[in-house]
């Protein structure tokens, strides 16, 4: 490069009047300490890419911002603070990274500060490393949101520590693919793990099907593969199955979710969303003590709850604005209250964008029913303690527990209400979990006890 830019702009001077030989004897000079500055910067840059392996190398190298939608979240002004090849081999940074408590339900906040720490990184460094300390998995959730994170990174994490249960369940889920994790043997016993591996539907925007929407939709098989692991689930752990109004249930909530995810999470590609499910149960101890923990998780990237639901029908959004009016006082020391307030009206009973569902009291019970059925779930085989549900979505975090499941059984003609205030607060809390934009679209993790 140095004698490219050297051949480049220096001028020859036999052809010069003596005149002005001078000031292009300068001028070649400065081009000379120039070129000799470029070459420093080589051998720099060359040291450097020495001590990377040939794919982190080949990524540098090629790097270009591309626009994501979870890391732009993840990172406020991701654009301006995303740096060029050049820039980080000038002022390289090698940086290494430690997550622990990577779970909705536990560290919330410290999760989606760790996957903030992982996105800052991409649009930073040379090189880095994570080091995963948790011994288990402890929420599916915060796993499907890095996997779709790391198809939108540049593969500068190389290497790094995880410890070898955690590693059984992610490649038992078949995550390692999407994370980029290259893991060894693992030695848990893999007939301890029952998996339901990753599901997830292609990328907003990608069909090329002209009738995309007249064709079988995944979500349909996602939902009858689904009932098929439950049922498994639930012989292994306690010889019970599925009833038909379980399988139908199951299959509602399955439905309804993905079908809200591809409709409306990505208002640039209408009806065309994605969305990512997985999940399994695992044995904990052995005799008559053991118990099975199952945990599932959903993940839909886009617009978060607060900004989807204001597609509601025109009446519920006038009586979704008066509820934000009056309870804004609620949460003094709350930087994003009315994004809290909109994301727990959205957990309302008919509360829906389909105008003819909502006249005709149908539709828009999907929440009811998750919590519902996971409760459900566990009290059919332990005392119901255990299970709990953690709903993340742009800068809200939403917890709501077994206890919460007793009230999501109104009676014939009423509606359930989940308005986590200090009448029905049992079992569910609410609160900021990120300073940044958060999660761009909605993050449901789920898990039950069953002994």
């Amino acid at each position: 490069m140095a004698e490219i830019y050297r051949a480049t702009y220096r001028k020859p001077l036999s052809s010069l009047p003596r005149s002005i030989k001078v000031s292009t004897l300068g001028w070649n000079k400065h081009v000379n300490s120039r070129a000799r500055l470029i070459l420093k910067g080589q051998h720099k840059r060359k040291v450097i890419l020495e001590k990377l392996d040939l794919r982190t190398k080949t990524a540098v190298m090629t790097a270009r911002l591309s626009k994501s939608i979870l890391l732009d979240g993840l990172v406020p002004n991701r654009t301006e603070r995303w740096m060029s090849p050049s820039a980080r081999l000038k002022s390289p940074d090698h940086r290494s990274l430690e997550v622990e408590n990577f779970s909705f339900f536990a560290a919330p906040k410290s999760t989606m500060t760790s996957l903030a720490a992982i996105a800052k990184a991409d649009a930073e460094c040379v090189s880095g490393r994570i080091n995963f300390l948790d011994h288990d998995c402890l929420d599916i959730g915060p796993w499907l949101v890095l996997a779709v994170m790391r198809q939108e990174m540049l593969p500068i994490f190389n290497g790094g520590a995880i410890g070898d249960q955690l590693s059984a369940v992610i490649k038992a889920l078949r995550l390692n693919g999407p994370l980029r994790f290259g893991l060894g043997q693992t030695y848990s016993d893999p007939n301890e793990i029952w998996a339901f591996p990753l599901r997830s539907r292609r990328p907003a925007g990608t069909s090329r099907s002209p009738t995309m929407h007249l064709d079988p939709q995944s979500s349909e098989e996602v939902a009858f593969e689904l009932c098929d692991q439950i049922d498994n689930w639930l012989q292994q752990s306690s010889s019970l199955e599925l009833s038909p109004e379980g399988r139908r249930i199951v299959g509602k909530i399955v439905g309804e979710t993905l079908d809200n995810a591809q409709r409306h999470s990505r208002p640039d590609f209408p009806n065309d969303g994605d969305w990512s499910i997985s999940g399994y149960m695992r044995r904990q101890g052995t005799g008559e003590g053991q118990t099975f923990i199952c945990q599932m998780a959903f993940l839909s990237v886009g617009a978060p709850i607060s900004t989807t639901v204001n597609g509601c029908v025109a009446a519920t959004k006038r009586q979704m604005d008066e509820y934000v009016a009056s309870h804004l006082s609620s949460f003094p020391n709350q930087l994003y209250a009315d994004e809290h307030l909109r994301t727990i009206y959205a957990l309302q009973d008919r509360v829906s964008g389909d105008a003819n569902a909502v006249e005709n009291g149908r539709g828009g019970t999907g929440f009811r029913d998750i919590i519902t059925f996971f409760g459900d779930l566990a009290a059919a085989t332990s005392t119901g303690v255990g299970a709990k549900l953690a709903i993340v979505s742009g800068r809200t975090c939403l917890h709501i527990d077994a206890n919460y499941c007793e009230v999501s059984r109104p009676a014939r003609g009423q509606e359930f209400n989940i308005w986590m205030n200090a009448q029905n607060l049992k079992g569910t809390s609410i609160f900021d979990c990120f300073r940044g934009n958060g999660i761009a679209g909605s993050a449901q993790s789920a898990s039950a006890t069953f002994n």
